[in-house]
C-alpha cells in the first residue's frame, strides 16, 4: 500500500503517516507497517508522472494504493489522508 500526498507541512513527516496507519491497523488487528524506501521511490516516480494533471488514477503497478487529494487552497495532514 502506498499513498501519494503532497506534503508541505511539518506534521507530514514519514513517521506521521506510519503512526496514523499503524494506529488504524492496530484497531482492527492488522500487522503494523514500516517505512520502505523502495515503495517511497515507486510512489514518488508515479506522483511525478501524474503531476501534470493531478488526476487520482491508480498506477496498476506492483503495490496497492490509497489515493487522496484535496482542493488547492486547503491544507491536509498525514492523519487527514489516512482517515480518508
Amino acid at each position: 500500500m502506498f499513498m501519494m500526498v503532497h506534503t508541505s507541512q511539518a506534521q507530514n513527516c514519514p513517521q506521521d503517516f506510519l503512526d496514523a496507519h499503524n494506529s488504524a491497523q492496530a484497531q482492527v488487528g492488522v500487522g503494523l507497517m514500516s517505512w520502505n524506501d523502495t515503495v517511497v521511490a515507486y510512489a514518488q516516480n508515479y506522483a511525478n508522472q501524474r503531476a501534470g494533471n493531478c488526476q487520482l488514477v491508480h498506477s496498476k503497478g506492483s503495490y496497492g494504493e490509497n489515493l487522496y487529494g484535496g482542493g488547492t487552497t486547503s491544507t491536509f495532514t498525514a492523519v487527514d489522508a489516512v482517515k480518508s
